[in-house]
């Protein structure tokens, strides 16, 4: 079997939901029929978050061999990173988006943007800290640049994705250890202000029309201007009008099966369009993809499953620390050793990988995010003394 057969994704997706689904994982169940919550939604997160980690699964092995952190030479993987992350940005889109919609621009801005701070904080600063401690211990800590330097370094990762870098530390590539998958948060940060700004418009009985113009105007300027950046910001434009076609037509005539093979098909067809992933066509075909999750589309029952809404859960965690356990992992040289010899090991290696995350992100979860977002609900209401927001509440785990 060669490394990039796209059906070793489709046998590693099938053991980590097999673990997913074990009695173990229970105390990862959501109470059933929590307001504002579409288990569709929901039980796509994991298998974006398991999307993006095959696809720096494969692309390290390259990176091992020969040094190059390049998209993997196969179609199929290459885009499996990109199209996670699309995804992702849309459903932050429609998320809060949504929210602005349900209260009339009025969300409660303090507890929406504590709530981000506390959502966000605590698991981000926790593998940054680990990444930290792994770059200084190959250093064997000791000081190769001036104190400063290391110290803004440091400094510049430990402020919650707000700043737009990713430098090294210390003479030593940081990113690296993470996958480099930091960098789409301060893409959420930024579209978290832009709120401010959208929270007249979503008062307007013209909605969809005035988010379908931003849409428009962000893929223009990434055509004929070439900047790429609001490639992104069309990626949250179409979660927004996604969010905009359901706030006015909440009910819909096609049957689920019926959605589910739309979905299927954008998809399909979506990871079949030529480019990196993140491609115009490729995004309005996710977003067709997007649609129709959000109109009750549940890829025939996939996403409802118990292992999949499991994995949605701890989709942040499943995110952010797939670096760090393919590092660590990899780092046992006689493990590196084996999974180098050939194809068949790498995979089977990167499968016991993908459990091990598994482990580590519903650790995470438990101890690092879900007393994090007790906490913050704490600082609004004793500090703040707000009154609950009438809104629902948007829960994007992000990419």
């Amino acid at each position: 079997m060669s490394l990039e057969n796209p059906l070793a994704y489709f046998v590693l997706m099938a053991v980590v939901l097999g673990v997913a689904a074990l009695p173990a994982f229970a105390r990862l169940d959501e109470p059933a029929g929590v307001a504002g919550r579409v288990s569709s939604i929901d039980g796509l997160r994991g298998f974006l978050a398991l999307g993006v980690f095959v696809y720096h699964m494969v692309l390290m092995r390259r990176y091992l061999i020969d040094g190059v952190w390049a998209a993997p030479r196969d179609h199929f993987y290459a885009v499996l990173g990109p199209v996670g992350v699309s995804v992702f940005f849309m459903l932050t889109g429609y998320l809060f988006w949504t929210r602005l919609l349900h209260t009339r621009g009025r969300p409660g801005w303090a507890r929406l943007y504590i709530g981000r701070l506390f959502r966000i904080g605590p698991m981000y600063l926790f593998v940054v800290l680990a990444m930290l401690a792994i770059v200084f211990s190959r250093s064997g800590f000791v000081l190769r640049e001036p104190a400063g330097v290391v110290a803004g370094q440091a400094l510049q990762w430990l402020a919650l994705g707000l700043i737009d870098t990713q430098p090294d530390v210390n003479g030593e590539v940081a990113r690296h250890v993470l996958a480099g998958v930091t960098w789409t948060l301060w893409y959420e940060w930024v579209f978290y202000a832009s709120l401010l700004a959208w929270a007249g418009v979503s008062r307007w009985r013209w909605h969809l029309a005035a988010v379908l113009v931003g849409l428009v105007a962000c893929l223009a300027a990434k055509r004929f201007v070439q900047i790429d950046a609001l490639g992104f910001g069309a990626l949250f434009a179409i979660g927004m009008a996604v969010g905009s076609w359901r706030h006015a037509r909440p009910a819909t005539r096609l049957p689920e099966r019926a959605w589910s093979a739309i979905a299927g098909l954008c998809l399909v067809a979506a990871c079949a369009a030529p480019g990196t992933g993140y491609g115009t066509v490729a995004a309005l075909l996710l977003g067709g993809f997007f649609l129709a999750i959000c109109s009750g589309a549940t890829l025939f029952g996939l996403l409802r499953t118990r292992a999949a809404q499991r994995l949605g859960t701890i989709s942040y965690s499943l995110y952010l620390m797939q670096g760090l356990v393919l590092t660590v992992v990899l780092s046992i040289v006689p493990v590196a050793r084996f999974a180098l010899s050939s194809p068949i090991a790498w995979w089977a290696v990167g499968t016991a990988s993908a459990v091990l995350l598994v482990l580590a992100a519903t650790a995470g979860h438990l101890w690092i995010e879900r007393p994090g977002i007790a906490l913050g609900r704490r600082v609004v209401s004793r500090g703040w003394r707000l009154q609950p927001s009438s809104a629902t509440a948007a829960s994007s785990d992000t990419p």
